[in-house]
């Protein structure tokens, strides 16, 4: 019992700065000024765009926001520059998750060595962090204002059917109109 304690308490501070690193929204994202809100953005806009301006999402939609082939060139190279900065981090964070977990298994743990690993844990999740949003920046440099335009007025549609609750899959007979 007390390693599933363990585990699920090493979990709890392990996930938000792997989300983070992973450019996922955290569980306050899009919540006024929580997690993943820049400061002076309004109300309704979501930190990193919620991910809109990461470039494989972009390849994704290349046809709709009519993505030319050079700045789909260029927005694979930042996809790769994304992943190889999530790759180091995971590299560099691993020996600090196996220490945090040996920590964990003590009768009485090291308070201090428990917050210097989870220190080095953090800082190198920060870094990759920082990459994912260089990267998404840039990303967004790339477009012109009109597929900007379009990004942003999918993503407005998509937050207003989220607010409704249309976003939510429903079987066809229990939906409402």
């Amino acid at each position: 019992m007390r390693r599933l304690t363990t585990i699920l308490f090493a979990g709890a501070l392990l996930a938000p700065a792997t989300l983070f690193a992973q450019g996922q929204p955290g569980p306050r994202a899009g919540m006024g000024m929580g997690m993943g809100m820049a400061p002076g953005m309004a109300a309704g806009q979501r930190g990193q765009h919620g991910g809109l301006y990461a470039p494989q999402m972009l390849l994704t939609r290349r046809q709709r926001i009519e993505i030319t082939e050079e700045q789909a060139r260029q927005l694979e190279g930042l996809a790769s520059e994304i992943r190889q900065a999530q790759d180091q981090a995971s590299a560099t964070a691993k020996p600090h998750e196996e220490k945090l977990g040996e920590l964990w298994q003590a009768d009485q743990p090291n308070i201090q060595a428990i917050q210097s690993e989870m220190q080095a844990l953090m800082a190198a999740r920060h870094t990759a962090g920082l990459a994912h949003a260089a990267a998404l920046a840039k990303a967004k440099g790339l477009l012109t204002a009109e597929q900007r335009g379009k990004v942003e007025g999918w993503a407005e549609a998509m937050s207003m059917r989220a607010r409704r609750g249309d976003g939510q899959r429903m079987r066809p007979q229990m939906r409402r109109f």
